[in-house]
């Protein structure tokens, strides 16, 4: 385990929400409609994993830096930042890591260099500063770019362990491509989902997240929101450049049609991600 490369950001007192999303995945379609939705608000980040499974690479990287939105280095843009023979993504099923290469081949030949070279200058870590409180951004989790940190399998000791060591109230992450948020007497976990396609629930919109702290609060809550845009322009450009059938059945049915073997038991049932409204 390395330290990951980091930096800090201090969010002014009068700002009252950012909002924050993960895996664009090249998915200009959405990565337009998160823009569009999130244009009043003033601190945008995005956490990492630009590229990869969508068309047209340039395309959102543009979107994105034209828009200044704050990025996190993902394994994706770290790879093709430096010009890795893989994603670095994690999979082991051998049909996975097949799709995976496909991805990362066309990405990495789509890539402008001045793209590249702008992808290995990103922190690996953001840690924000916002009135008496901090909160940390990362991709996969503080310790490794590309762990999968899943809802089922995460204990609420490890997330507060996490928050302890980092001496934060609040952690984001992406990656897995699942959004789910806990929240633990230290402060929260949020996974912020991702852009590029949608969260294995048999509907096509996908999710980002947005942290509110109006200033009569005492303190900011994390929330998961869901996102619709128009997939049809993305699949007809995948289907133009030669990109699997299979990716673009992805975005409109709302399945994950690869990459999924890495899906714990309880994630792999087909089902809505909106967290469950709590009983008071």
């Amino acid at each position: 385990m390395k330290d990951l490369r980091t930096i800090e950001l201090d969010i002014p007192a009068v700002c009252d929400r950012i909002a924050l999303c993960g895996g664009p995945y090249s998915n200009f379609g959405a990565v337009a409609a998160f823009l569009d939705r999130t244009a009043g608000v003033d601190y945008r980040f995005c956490l990492g994993d630009m590229g990869g499974f969508g068309p047209f690479p340039n395309r959102t990287l543009e979107l994105l830096r034209q828009a200044a939105v704050i990025c996190v280095q993902g394994n994706y843009d770290q790879a093709i930042g430096d010009g890795d023979r893989d994603c670095g993504c994690g999979y082991t099923d051998p049909r996975d890591r097949e799709f995976a290469q496909i991805s990362y081949d066309y990405t990495y030949a789509h890539t402008a260099p001045t793209h590249r070279q702008w992808l290995q200058t990103l922190p690996q870590l953001i840690r924000l500063r916002w009135r008496d409180r901090a909160f940390l951004l990362c991709h996969g989790s503080p310790d490794v770019v590309n762990e999968f940190v899943w809802e089922s399998d995460t204990a609420d000791s490890w997330i507060a362990s996490w928050l302890d060591r980092f001496a934060v109230d609040g952690i984001f992450a992406t990656h897995t491509g699942i959004p789910w948020v806990r929240q633990v007497a230290q402060g929260f976990w949020c996974n912020v989902g991702v852009l590029g396609r949608p969260a294995h629930e048999g509907q096509p919109h996908v999710y980002f997240a947005e942290l509110r702290w109006p200033r009569a609060a005492a303190i900011a809550r994390p929330e998961i929101v869901p996102l619709s845009y128009d997939p049809q322009p993305v699949v007809a450009a995948m289907a133009r450049e030669g990109l699997p059938t299979e990716f673009q059945q992805s975005l409109l049915t709302g399945i994950w049609t690869t990459c999924a073997e890495i899906l714990p038991e309880a994630e792999r049932r087909v089902r809505s991600r909106l967290p469950v409204p709590q009983r008071s």
